[in-house]
């Protein structure tokens, strides 16, 4: 009794679609949520300023927060949807969607750190140097790759 390498190989590709579609379908639903999120949470603010609001520059800073987090949040998913769209297509530009997804990632890390310094005036320096340091890091990596996918494309 001998596999049939052809039945494999559809099996193969079938079990890819569907992989693909299930990653895809999980994106899209977390992009509508991230969305939704948003949504609520500018609906928050807004009853808190009817209601009784405590502190208007915390209001306004939280509703920037809200705003700029899921935006952020919503590129990242973006990012990451172009990398398995690209992947499972054969593109082969997967890792670079990767590597702007974390940078995206990372500079949304940044900017609600500074959020949380304007509104709370505490700072981690370490934390700061920390995501700084991954920033250099993937920034220099995808410099490298673009490097690399410019030389391969002249030779």
């Amino acid at each position: 009794m001998g596999i049939n390498i052809k039945s494999l190989d559809k099996l193969d590709n079938k079990l890819i679609v569907i992989i693909s579609f299930v990653l895809r379908f999980a994106l899209i639903i977390a992009f509508m949520a991230v969305i939704v999120h948003m949504v609520i949470g500018i609906y928050g603010v807004m009853l808190e300023i009817v209601g009784t609001p405590t502190s208007v520059e915390k209001l306004i800073y939280s509703l920037i927060d809200i705003i700029v987090e899921d935006s952020l949040l919503t590129v990242v998913i973006f990012e990451v949807y172009e990398s398995i769209v690209d992947f499972f297509s054969g593109a082969g530009k997967a890792i670079s969607y990767i590597i702007n997804a974390a940078i995206s990632f990372v500079a949304r890390e940044i900017i609600l750190t500074i959020f949380t310094i304007t509104v709370y005036n505490t700072v981690d320096i370490y934390e700061m140097m920390g995501l700084a340091t991954l920033i250099v890091a993937l920034a220099l990596s995808h410099y490298i790759l673009l490097l690399r996918v410019d030389h391969t494309d002249h030779t």
